[in-house]
């Protein structure tokens, strides 16, 4: 195919290349632009364009833009790298001839001709051997002459080094330029002393030139020669072949040299290959140029990078052996007294409610808590209570509120103190408003109430200082959670509480991913974070739309198995009586009879919603304690106030005093 055509066709594997790296091209990676510094996946492949784009830096690559950065390749060598790592054959026309040169990187499966055998050819180049002293000139011994079969070409006057059956190095054994210094048989070139990988008992020398290999072998090494262009046969062939020694590499001592060893070395690294660098030719060009110049030298070099080379061996592997014996109960008794000491002189964050607290074994532990209920069942308002009794004893508290804004939260807590502040003083609620009647400035037309609320604002104001609100608009995702954790511990050197509202609409991970997928990700991430940072997270969840008539259970929560398996706790709110119940007979209430009771339940709270100072009737359950007990616990909850309390024993409920202000 045409150059046009090729190009076409590479580009078409772009996403292929992204996996041969390890980056799952279905979902966000983070960004493969060497100058930018993603600490979030903000890169993704799109299938239509077959290119990668990121939306941070604006990066936009397709598949030779890839592999420049990876390889720092570029031009036609660039182009043809890919086209033979794809196998695409590219025939290129040169205009000043109108001849065509073909590229073929394609393997036709349909051969079936096999390459003559050149065995003989060696055997005849082998007998003539001493027919020249260049191998002597090159410091070869007639033992690593023979050993490697190498022989004497008369006809043409050139050095034979087989590097495989069918094919050959031929070094001019005359002072030739650098076109005619070496000849080479067509057809697919062999790597020298490739074998060895495979079948080495030490570790093996990487060099450039057949030469340096036989030198380093002459010296008592084993070595494999690249050649000129064999890097890539080289790591293709380790993709079957894992050496079972670090590969020492040594290429030669020129800028050029340096440069294809370094980026061997990326390479290796990214295949997961153990190597050590090696200096083994001093001042000199190449290993060949060491070995003629300073024979005992080079032999005293070679062997101490070999050495080298095991004793970091021997270092690994004492290393893993004693990492991994470190993972036995044993050596993690002292870790476990130090935290179960460090715990201890720790208190708990208290839920401020005393009969949770107990369920829960003093309240809030590091971990992840998650609570759901269906809608309009108080969940935001009583994480938003619980984050004020938290803030009121000092204890700091984040607040990721991904749908109400901070006047909204803030006229709840307002709400709140105004009907508790009315049970102190024993009054009637008059003055006890409701978020609407804040936000709308109904609460604040007489002087009195201005009064009364500004006593409220007050002690608001007393604990405020603890509670930091982040309000989402859609952009914030679990990572950016974690950011603000870790920025508040630096700044503020307080480990705090942090609220979630809610799991759901936490921004996805992966926008191509199903809801339960992205929600599956965001509760292990909080799981984890919860962890690292050693902090409780409680984070609220929706609730499957069969639960508005069903009691609550596990199963309840919406679109996730990781928030069953990953939270710690696990709690749910549900109107008192949603509960199967039992008949006089000792059998349960048949479905029909518990649906009409549900729904007359349900009016009722309903109706008790929108009377002042009458309570719904509503019990939360601690589903999962992974560490403690489960428990139900009975609440009050005055919606219009924005207010749950534990039910108090006085004949079924509070008494007004009627103190005078």
């Amino acid at each position: 195919m045409n150059p046009n055509e090729a190009k076409e066709t590479a580009k078409l594997r772009l996403e292929d290349y992204l996996n041969s790296k390890g980056i799952n091209a279905s979902t966000n990676f983070k960004c493969i632009n060497p100058s930018h510094e993603d600490r979030h996946p903000s890169m993704s492949y799109d299938p239509n364009r077959r290119r990668c784009h990121c939306f941070s830096c604006g990066a936009d690559y397709d598949i030779f833009d890839v592999v420049a950065i990876d390889t720092g390749l570029s031009g036609k060598e660039l182009f043809n790298y890919v086209y033979q790592m794809y196998q695409i054959p590219v025939e290129y026309e040169h205009e000043s001839s109108n001849s065509h040169v073909k590229y073929n990187f394609e393997i036709s499966k349909k051969k079936t001709e096999k390459p003559e055998s050149l065995l003989g050819f060696f055997e005849k180049c082998h007998e003539n051997v001493q027919k020249t002293d260049y191998w002597k000139k090159r410091g070869l011994s007639k033992a690593t002459v023979d050993a490697y079969n190498l022989g004497y070409w008369v006809e043409k006057q050139r050095f034979v080094i087989p590097t495989g059956e069918f094919s050959y190095n031929a070094r001019a054994t005359w002072d030739a330029d650098k076109k005619e210094r070496y000849l080479k048989p067509k057809g697919t070139y062999e790597l020298f002393n490739l074998k060895a990988i495979e079948i080495a008992e030490q570790p093996v020398f990487v060099v450039e030139g057949e030469f340096d290999a036989l030198s380093v072998i002459e010296a008592g090494g084993v070595a494999v020669a690249l050649g000129s262009s064999g890097s890539m046969k080289f790591l293709e062939y380790l993709k079957s072949c894992k050496p079972k020694y670090p590969l020492i590499l040594c290429l030669d001592n020129d800028d050029a040299g340096i440069k294809a060893q370094e980026k061997l070395g990326e390479e290796l690294t990214k295949k997961g290959i153990e190597f050590v660098f090696a200096n083994i030719t001093g001042e000199c060009k190449d290993a060949n140029e060491a070995l003629v110049n300073d024979r005992e030298g080079f032999i005293q070099d070679v062997q101490n990078a070999r050495n080298n080379a095991q004793f970091f061996l021997e270092q690994k592997k004492q290393k893993e052996a004693q990492e991994y014996y470190n993972t036995s109960a044993a050596n993690e008794i002292g870790d476990f007294i130090s935290e179960i000491e460090k715990r201890f002189q720790k208190d708990c964050i208290s839920t401020g409610f005393k009969k949770i607290d107990d369920v829960l074994d003093g309240g809030f532990y590091p971990g992840l808590y998650i609570i759901g209920a269906i809608s309009s069942l108080g969940k935001t308002t009583f994480a938003l209570q619980i984050a004020d009794n938290a803030a009121s004893n000092g204890q700091d508290v984040l607040v990721f509120s991904l749908e109400m804004g901070r006047q909204e939260l803030i006229a709840k807590s307002l709400s709140r103190l105004s009907f508790q502040k009315c049970r102190e003083w024993g009054t009637e609620l008059n003055f006890a408003t409701s978020t609407r009647n804040l936000l709308n400035g109904k609460a604040l037309q007489e002087n009195g109430q201005i009064e009364f609320m500004n006593e409220c604002l007050k002690k608001y104001g007393n604990f405020a200082k603890h509670i930091f609100f982040h309000i989402g608009i859609g952009d914030i995702d679990v990572e950016k959670i974690k950011d603000v954790i870790e920025k508040h511990i630096r700044i503020t050197g307080k480990k705090p509480l942090v609220i979630i509202d809610y799991l759901q609409i936490i921004a996805p991970y992966d926008l191509r991913a199903t809801d339960k997928q992205n929600t599956d990700k965001a509760v292990v991430e909080l799981k984890r974070a919860s962890r690292d940072f050693d902090i409780p997270i409680f984070a609220i969840s929706s609730f499957n739309r069969e639960n508005y008539t069903n009691p609550v259970n596990i199963a309840s929560f919406k679109e996730s198995g990781a928030i069953e398996y990953t939270s710690d706790v696990l709690m749910a709110l549900q109107f008192k009586g949603m509960d199967y119940q039992k008949k006089e007979d000792g059998k349960y209430e048949d479905e029909k009879t518990r649906t009409a009771r549900i729904i007359q339940l349900r009016e009722e709270q309903e109706k008790r919603a929108e009377i002042p100072g009458k309570a719904q009737e509503l019990q939360l359950k601690v589903l999962k304690n992974r560490n403690g007990k489960k428990g139900v616990v009975d609440l009050e909850f005055h919606p219009m106030f924005n207010c749950f309390e534990e039910p108090k024993p006085v004949n079924g409920g509070w008494v007004l005093n009627q103190k005078k202000r």
